[in-house]
């Protein structure tokens, strides 16, 4: 997915921001600097990057796009 992970969670910690639940707005922003980390490993090390890293990516981005979902079912609640 590339920067559009990082993209998705830095929106879904904001949308935690606006609504004031500050514990998902800072696992929110752990995932920003999970997803931002991990591609930026796999940019540089494309062909010699562990399996981990990419697994790690995937999950970041998988619990990014459910907080993203999160907060905006928050908003218009």
């Amino acid at each position: 997915m590339g920067f559009l992970s990082v993209l998705i969670s830095a929106v879904a910690a904001f949308l935690f921001y606006i609504t004031g639940h500050l514990a998902l707005m800072i696992l929110a922003i752990i995932m920003v600097f999970g997803n931002f980390w991990s591609l930026g490993v796999l940019r540089n090390e494309a062909q010699a990057a562990p399996n981990w890293i990419k697994w790690i990516n995937l999950v970041f981005t998988t619990i990014g796009i459910v907080l993203l979902f999160t907060g905006l079912t928050m908003i218009y609640k």
